[in-house]
């Protein structure tokens, strides 16, 4: 009986001093452009599957090979299927970078790859075939000066309640634009079409997010109409992703008509699943005061208003702080962290919240 290959593998993103990215056209399939990547041998840990295959896939030395600490799943296409155990039906990969002085050409595995190209951030997340693939791109270092931040507020809320958030992450150096939306009249599906139309007139060549409460669940409404080439990071304040006792218990008491459009379409309706190719850090509270506790007994942990297991999402970098809900706004450790994962794609102190498919 055949063992077939192990379901882990390693993807490692090479890139330059000048931010370009090392992309690799593989000879099968036809057209199918990557990082480098490959299977973990028998007995083979990641690090040392990385630089094994940064060696034989680019000749490059791998010296200052970088282990992110992230891992992702993901379904093993029908083709590749028999190359592995009968049971396999998912992929674990390890996220790796090597970062290089120059743009060199690399001295390709022709039984592997017949082109290699040095590109712009945007030109590889164009090229690269696969979601994994372009969620490590969208997690290489950024300049804040060429970035724009865009803050969407959460409910019963406006832009206002995002004003000191964003002179904060002005002073850090990026340019910050403010979405307001009727969140009370205006679904999260309506109000991400009007996202959209911002996120084309900004500036710079990469665009984050960081949205309070609901504000998560318009950009999950944004990123499932797609994601462009300019889409960076996102960070999430206490915002329900997986459900929201609060705004159930309002429904079965018959107040649920104060939530509105949002309330309905947002919080009580079944919400799009998170882009995994969107990198998300998620900040949640634990100092249990708000609103909330007035008409909904929340089990766990919670912020006063949604539970810390409300905002876990699957895959992403999960923070939890002694905050209340609208104190995710204005604590500065708080702030401190969302500038780290925007500015590297670090999180202090966060930890993954597993895929469910591993």
């Amino acid at each position: 009986m055949n063992a077939g290959k192990r379901p882990e593998s390693v993807l490692v993103v090479v890139y330059s001093d000048d931010g370009q990215v090392l992309m690799l056209r593989r000879v099968q399939p036809p057209g199918f452009w990557q990082s480098v990547t490959g299977s973990l041998r028998a007995g083979e840990s990641p690090h040392a599957a990385a630089r094994r295959e940064v060696v034989e896939e680019t000749g490059f030395d791998p010296t200052g090979l970088e282990d992110c600490r992230r891992e992702r799943c993901f379904p093993i296409a029908p083709v590749w299927r028999a190359r592995y155990p009968g049971d396999a039906r998912y992929n674990r990969e390890h996220e790796f970078r090597l970062r290089r002085p120059d743009t060199r050409a690399p001295t390709l595995s022709r039984e592997e790859h017949d082109h290699a190209r040095w590109c712009s951030r945007g030109q590889a997340l164009a090229l690269a075939t696969s979601w994994t693939n372009r969620a490590a791109i969208r997690l290489l270092p950024v300049a804040p000066a060429d970035a724009t931040v865009i803050l969407v507020h959460g409910l019963w809320m406006g832009s206002p309640s995002m004003a000191l958030l964003a002179w904060r992450l002005r002073r850090a150096g990026f340019a910050v634009r403010l979405f307001h939306y009727f969140s009370t009249g205006e679904s999260p599906a309506a109000a991400a079409r009007r996202l959209n139309r911002m996120v084309a007139r900004c500036k710079g060549t990469v665009v984050h997010f960081v949205a309070h409460s609901l504000g998560g669940i318009v950009l999950a409404h944004l990123f499932d109409r797609g994601v462009t080439g300019r889409t960076g990071r996102a960070v999430l304040l206490g915002s329900p992703m997986q459900d929201c006792t609060v705004a159930r218990d309002m429904n079965r008491k018959g107040v649920a008509w104060a939530l509105g459009a949002a309330g309905w379409q947002g919080l009580l309706e079944e919400r799009p699943a998170w882009r995994g190719e969107v990198p998300v850090a998620t900040i949640a509270g634990n100092r249990p005061v708000g609103l909330g506790r007035l008409v909904a007994r929340i089990d766990g942990p919670h912020d006063g208003a949604v539970a810390v297991r409300e905002t876990e999402v699957p895959g992403a970098v999960q923070a939890v702080l002694p905050v209340t809900h609208t104190g995710l706004l204005v604590n500065r450790e708080v702030v401190a962290r969302a500038i780290a994962w925007l500015r590297a794609g670090e999180l202090p102190g966060g930890e993954l919240v597993p895929a469910t498919e591993c």
